[in-house]
């Protein structure tokens, strides 16, 4: 199996001030452009690169406990002995927070 992984932090979390407006003859539903601001949140995913399936986990603070969190749930839904492959970008650092995973998958295949 192949997953691809990657987070994104300091993602807004928005709700709109105002309700739809209604419809009126020739015009799309729209709304007010005003929002109302509910902090951030960091987003984990995992896409499985052969059924196109996606994990996906938001947290409120950007930690490697939830990143690890993410992928031990991952490697935990695969079947016992399938190997496993993790692509992730290199540039974020997530690299080290894979350790506990990979550890976490090399005793599951035995």
């Amino acid at each position: 199996m192949v997953f691809c992984v990657d987070e994104k932090t300091a993602i807004q979390a928005l709700d709109r001030k105002d309700r739809m407006l209604p419809l009126s003859p020739g015009r799309a539903r729209s709304h007010g452009f005003e929002y109302k601001r509910n902090g951030t949140l960091s987003l984990f995913g995992a896409l499985n690169g052969a059924t196109g399936e996606v994990l996906g986990k938001t947290a409120p603070r950007h930690t490697s406990a939830q990143f690890v969190a993410l992928l031990t749930e991952v490697v935990s839904a695969q079947p016992r002995g399938k190997e496993i492959h993790v692509i992730c970008d290199s540039r974020s650092g997530i690299g080290a927070k894979l350790s506990a995973v990979c550890a976490l998958a090399h005793f599951r295949s035995r």
